[in-house]
């Protein structure tokens, strides 16, 4: 996305990025990410089992402008005023529909025409119970649930492995509009960018079959054509590669891949892997790992080299 200003011409609408970089300032975000909650992507049954089921994120993935619009409301939503008697706000944003529009990429026009074509999203936003609205003058007000389309208030997310599964979430950059990724990605692309992301894992094994798949509620074509694209834009590389034994191969042997998603889409990993990720480059760590290593070589911890 251009950081510049595009030339202001009077009774001329400013451009779809312009458009989104000021509702991206607006959003006053130090993290300069969007916190989303993996439930959106992938939910989970209540229960001491873990049960997953598909999130309402695979409904979305049928319109680029609407998945734009939802994206761009959780961002710039914030907790309002405080009524008396509460202690929480109703994370709701107010913007014209002409506003919505040039950002999502649902209308340009200026005539009034937008606030139809706008109103037409948001109301299956509402049906997916991802937000409600409510009129704020001449103006709609906008108001974000939870992202489990459960239809429950919004609260922020704690991340909390410890707490409820729901309060895990993931974060989309700002890069993901201001590198133009929202308009170059196609949908299958933005589907498994998603799911990759809510996984919070430095490292992972791609999966192309149909109950993979069936985990997000998208079909494996989707799957393997998001996985292409990522590839060839250089957003997913191959991590690590490894051999294994395989009684199954014809060699006795496999050789198995993880895969991991690039800059700027690689700022999603847990705390646990996080953590380890890091004591493993203490002094303490290097020591370990090349101890580790050393035994298993001859020369370096006493053995008798193989001739």
């Amino acid at each position: 996305m251009n950081t510049e200003l595009t030339v202001l011409k009077r009774d001329k609408a400013v451009s779809q990025g312009d458009t989104i970089r000021m509702l991206l300032d607006e959003s006053k975000r130090t993290s300069r990410a969007v916190p989303i909650r993996r439930a959106f992507v992938q939910d989970t049954v209540p229960g001491p089992r873990l049960v997953t089921k598909p999130g309402p994120f695979r409904h979305l993935l049928r319109s680029p402008e609407r998945l734009e619009l939802f994206l761009l409301v959780h961002c710039v939503a914030a907790r309002g005023p405080l009524p008396r008697g509460r202690v929480d706000g109703d994370w709701g944003v107010t913007r014209r529909s002409e506003t919505w529009g040039r950002a999502a990429g649902i209308s340009f026009a200026t005539d009034g025409k937008a606030s139809a074509a706008v109103s037409r999203h948001l109301a299956k936003l509402k049906e997916l119970k991802l937000i409600s609205t409510a009129p704020d003058g001449r103006m709609t007000r906008i108001t974000k649930l939870h992202e489990d389309g459960s239809g429950d208030p919004y609260t922020l997310p704690s991340g909390n492995f410890e707490g409820s599964r729901k309060d895990i979430y993931f974060k989309v950059p700002f890069e993901y509009w201001e590198q133009d990724y929202y308009k170059s990605l196609t949908m299958p692309a933005k589907a498994m960018l998603f799911i990759l992301m809510s996984q919070r894992k430095p490292s992972f094994v791609l999966h192309k079959d149909k109950q993979f798949a069936s985990w997000y509620g998208i079909s494996p074509a989707t799957v393997g054509r998001g996985i292409t694209e990522l590839k060839a834009k250089g957003l997913l590389y191959e991590f690590l590669t490894k051999q294994y034994l395989d009684g199954s191969s014809i060699f006795g042997q496999s050789t198995g891949v993880r895969w991991a998603l690039a800059a700027p889409f690689d700022l999603n990993i847990n705390k646990t892997e996080r953590e380890a990720a890091e004591a493993a480059w203490t002094l303490e760590g290097i020591a370990r790992t090349a101890l580790r290593i050393s035994s298993r070589i001859p020369a370096l911890s006493g053995g008798a080299i193989p001739r």
